[in-house]
């Protein structure tokens, strides 16, 4: 962890002890036995969803926990204070012992939420007049809007601040990546925040009873996330053993998709695409081959070199073959489709199926063009040896504006993007072409 990204998460957690030095004092002792045990309620809830949480992606930048409902709950019922202290409480749990996580990088994170929660309740205290109740607890959805908004915008700033600051790139770009697609994360933790409602009223109907109930909820929707991420996984697995099916017809090219597709992210990731642009860079690498599946390219593909001219236009339409078999999928997006298409256009309109030029290629299909090069290059053929990390350099550049993309060519030559790429072939020659690791590398 660099200076500056220690700074700021020294920053923020003071911030948060500011925050707790200015929130109006309850003190604990002021509370009865049933709110007490309500309390530990609460925080038993709220850790058992941080326990359940589930990772996505490499599992160590992405985690969705039900968490902030129970807390949420909480907030509504009680003072901000008390509810920091819960926060507080959970979190450290969370973060020290199920996370193991370091007393910054734990610190930080309870100190984010400490602030969401501490201003989320401070914006719950300016509510109008109560629109609805319970029995003895008053609830404001104007004051639970105000609440729920406040709450999740300045957690996600937070969020996106760190991320920003670890990877020195402008919370400009990351900030829509942390949103998600026209707001959609944003959107969908707004639509699931009512779900505090209903435990705070349960709460004050039913006491700590009616807070477990909420329990069988939190575990359906972990269930519904879990489920997705396996039938996401399974297809991941299921088109790499298709791809790698392919490709055992040609021992040269045994594993090649699979580094294409680890390239791909790698320059996605250096352009700073966003995440989801990075996802779909990756599959359409992956799957930039497909159309090799179809039999009438069998012999061709064993044919090492010297094509003639009716084996080279019988190849070239791989590339629609591919696309045409993936538009049949429901699962794969039509971007993924394009980029599969076009991977053979070239910058100058040279290129196939269409003679596309420029802009006009998908920024994935020029991304795939780069990536299947240059592990061309790096790779031994039959008619030459590898070329070495040099040579690629200077052809990258002699090429650059014909074949390729004279941006991403500057970006990767300003990167250590080659010798990561010649990493991956020295790699899987040294240790075969199943290593789990190469597909997430970066």
């Amino acid at each position: 962890m660099d200076r500056r990204t220690r700074a700021f998460l020294v920053i923020v957690v003071a911030l948060a002890a500011g925050l707790l030095i200015l929130l109006p004092k309850e003190p604990l002792t002021t509370l009865d036995l049933r709110a007490l045990a309500g309390l530990l309620g609460f925080f038993l809830v709220a850790t058992l969803a941080e326990g359940l949480a589930i990772d996505f992606g490499t599992g160590k930048q992405a985690r969705s926990s039900l968490a902030f409902l129970p807390l949420l709950a909480c907030t509504i019922l009680f003072s901000p204070i008390v509810s920091v202290v819960i926060v507080v409480t959970t979190l450290a749990v969370s973060s020290f012992l199920l996370r193991r996580q370091s007393l910054l990088k734990g610190g930080f994170n309870i100190a984010q939420v400490v602030i969401s929660v501490g201003l989320a309740g401070t914006a719950y205290g300016l509510r109008a007049t109560p629109l609805a109740s319970g029995p003895d607890v008053e609830i404001s959805y104007l004051g639970f809007s105000l609440l729920a908004a406040s709450f999740f915008s300045t957690n996600i700033l937070f969020a996106s601040s760190a991320i920003a600051v670890i990877r020195r790139q402008p919370l400009s770009l990351i900030l829509p990546q942390v949103v998600g697609p026209r707001g959609a994360n944003l959107w969908y933790d707004l639509l699931a925040s009512p779900i505090a409602i209903v435990t705070a009223i349960l709460y004050d109907d039913y006491w700590i009873t009616g807070l477990f109930v909420i329990i069988l909820p939190l575990l359906l929707i972990r269930y519904s996330y879990l489920s997705k991420l396996q039938l996401e996984e399974a297809n991941r697995d299921l088109l790499k053993v298709l791809v790698k099916a392919i490709e055992t017809r040609d021992p040269y090219t045994s594993g090649h998709s699979l580094r294409v597709a680890t390239l791909a992210r790698l320059i996605g990731r250096d352009l700073d695409l966003p995440n989801s642009k990075v996802e779909q860079v990756e599959m359409a690498a992956l799957l930039h081959d497909i159309g090799k599946i179809d039999s009438i390219y069998s012999a061709v593909i064993r044919k090492p070199y010297d094509l003639n001219t009716d084996e080279k236009n019988l190849i070239r339409t791989h590339a629609t073959k591919g696309a045409d078999l993936l538009e049949t999928l429901s699962s794969v997006g039509s971007e993924i489709v394009r980029a599969v298409r076009h991977h053979h256009e070239r910058f100058d309109g040279t290129g196939y199926p269409d003679g596309l030029r420029g802009e006009g290629i998908p920024i994935a299909a020029r991304i795939i063009m780069l990536s299947d090069s240059i592990d061309a290059m790096l790779s031994d053929r039959p008619y030459r040896k590898a070329l070495t990390v040099e040579h690629v350099y200077g052809e990258l550049a002699r090429c650059s504006s014909s074949q390729f993309d004279p941006s991403i060519v500057r970006v990767i030559l300003g990167r250590d993007t080659l010798q990561r790429a010649a990493e991956l072939v020295r790699r899987e020659q040294e240790l075969g072409p199943d290593i789990p690791a190469l597909v997430r590398t970066g």
